[in-house]
């Protein structure tokens, strides 16, 4: 579900420390209680993000969307070993229906939903304001460890990868003062 509002300054694509609501980054650290950014890593493995690129260049220029399932392979640590893809949506936004979230009905053993992916095609790895609603409200109250995932379907390496970024938000619910943060990431190339 996103919306895009490329921020101020998409010069500053690398910037991993965004406020939301207007709020300098001093101001929004005093909100954040309810969602506190616990320091977790992620794995990818090679052939989803591959597989995750391809969705979204097939998309192309729509942003395409969909939910990712792995396990937790250490305390904080996550591998995703499916990036699932759901639909596409127009150039500027695209969402999940009701009935997107019951392919989670069919996991079995310690796979769960650890989050979602989308597609940012030429506008940056950033979360907009939609994407962070989206993201708290469906998939981290659900699930602290949930992760979003961005990527760009065109600036692809010559390994077939997409740029990508994966993030958390941290905030407090009650007042829906919000902002996220990358997070460390890693791809399993075995």
């Amino acid at each position: 579900m996103t919306n895009k509002d490329p921020p101020e300054n998409s010069d500053n694509e690398d910037e991993t420390d965004q406020s939301i609501d207007g709020l300098h980054s001093d101001q929004a650290n005093n909100e954040m209680s309810r969602l506190s950014l616990e320091t977790i890593s992620v794995t990818i493995s090679q052939q989803t993000i591959i597989e995750i690129t391809n969705y979204s260049i097939e998309a192309k220029p729509k942003e395409a969307i969909g939910l990712l399932s792995g396990i937790e392979v250490r305390s904080k640590e996550i591998m995703i070993s499916k990036g699932i893809y759901v639909t596409q949506g127009d150039e500027y936004s695209v969402s999940f229906s009701d009935e997107d979230f019951q392919v989670f009905d069919q996991l079995s053993g310690p796979e769960f939903c650890v989050g979602w992916w989308h597609s940012h095609p030429g506008y940056g790895l950033f979360l907009s304001q939609t994407d962070i609603t989206t993201h708290v409200y469906s998939f981290q109250l659900v699930q602290p460890l949930s992760v979003a995932l961005v990527v760009d379907p065109n600036d692809v390496g010559e390994d077939g990868i997409a740029k990508y970024k994966f993030f958390q938000v941290v905030g407090n619910s009650q007042s829906d003062i919000f902002q996220y943060r990358e997070i460390a990431s890693y791809l399993d190339i075995s």
